[in-house]
């Protein structure tokens, strides 16, 4: 038989005695689940392209702001209503009425909205994940208490919810509305989670890993979890475009990131006040805003998919 080179693996080998039949063996490397996930995602177009720029605009948020520092917050009279130069690079957009840089503060905005809506899709994804789990582990009463508490914080609100707690414990306080929308959100994740697991419990790696004597918690852990986080990850990127549009609706009512603080809501209620002098201040923070969502969105339709078992990989 002829050497191969090294590092080839052949498709195919075929073994037998003698001159008899001559059976073939695939050798082909066997692809994980997260591999064909990785492979479906990446033939996703729009998924791809929204995660091209939502990496652009993440490394923005966490570049910029580093280089700048507090330029965000210093005005200008002298430069009010400057035009965009070309010569400064942190000036692309111009200045605005009061001779904040446009671009400076956009950036800084963009910093700000990208921080709360990462840090409450992490709030909505760790209580979502541990109500879901107990309750679907468990199952019985906890199961029936823990899916009313579900039914109560659905029945309410939420909008109005999210406001009322931001109004009670710190109007421009970035943390309370963090945790304003967790409290509010964490109910989607919760039935996703729940859900799958009521369907794992009683699956034969589950059963097995139980008769070798494993704990509730190695089973919840290690077994249970990771077969059930795609429904949870597809959810929580679509969350963070949630959370960005809650946060700017609330500091466009003057309810969420108050100036001398920079974000998306409160550069869209200062602009409106030149919509008729300087319209283009509005479009900026408004195309900012529409870039995160769209990307989200897409990279969120594109994890279905991916994660979708019964998706086949085009060859």
């Amino acid at each position: 038989m002829e050497s191969t080179q090294l590092g080839q693996i052949p498709a195919k080998a075929t073994t037998g005695a003698g001159q008899g039949a001559v059976d073939e063996v695939d050798l082909t490397p066997v692809r994980t689940y997260w591999q064909l996930a990785r492979q479906r995602f990446m033939q996703h177009s729009l998924a791809v392209v929204g995660l091209i720029v939502m990496a652009i605009l993440v490394t923005l948020a966490l570049v910029v702001p580093t280089i700048t520092g507090s330029l965000y917050a210093k005005t200008s009279l002298s430069l009010a209503n400057h035009p965009p130069s070309l010569l400064n690079p942190f000036a692309p957009l111009g200045y605005d009425s009061i001779g904040m840089n446009v671009f400076i503060r956009l950036v800084k905005a963009l910093q700000t909205s990208l921080f709360v809506g990462f840090s409450a899709v992490s709030i909505i994804v760790v209580v979502g994940i541990t109500v879901g789990a107990i309750a679907g582990y468990v199952g019985g009463a906890v199961d029936n208490l823990l899916m009313r508490l579900v039914d109560v914080v659905l029945s309410l609100p939420s909008f109005f919810l999210i406001v009322m707690m931001v109004a009670l414990f710190g109007t421009g306080n970035a943390i309370v509305v963090i945790v304003a929308i967790g409290i509010v959100g964490w109910t989607t994740a919760a039935r996703l989670v729940r859900a799958e697991f009521l369907s794992l419990r009683e699956t034969d790696f589950v059963q097995a890993a139980r008769a070798l004597g494993a704990g509730d918690r190695r089973i919840i852990v290690r077994h249970m979890l990771p077969a059930a986080m795609a429904p949870v990850v597809v959810a929580a990127t679509l969350g963070i475009a949630d959370s960005v549009v809650v946060e700017a609706t609330l500091s466009f009512l003057s309810f969420g990131i108050s100036p001398p603080e920079a974000s998306l809501g409160n550069m869209l209620t200062n602009a409106q006040e030149f919509f008729y002098r300087q319209p283009i201040l509005i479009l900026y923070p408004g195309l900012t805003l529409i870039l995160v969502v769209l990307a989200a969105s897409f990279m969120g339709d594109g994890l279905r998919d991916a994660l979708d078992p019964r998706q086949r990989v085009r060859k």
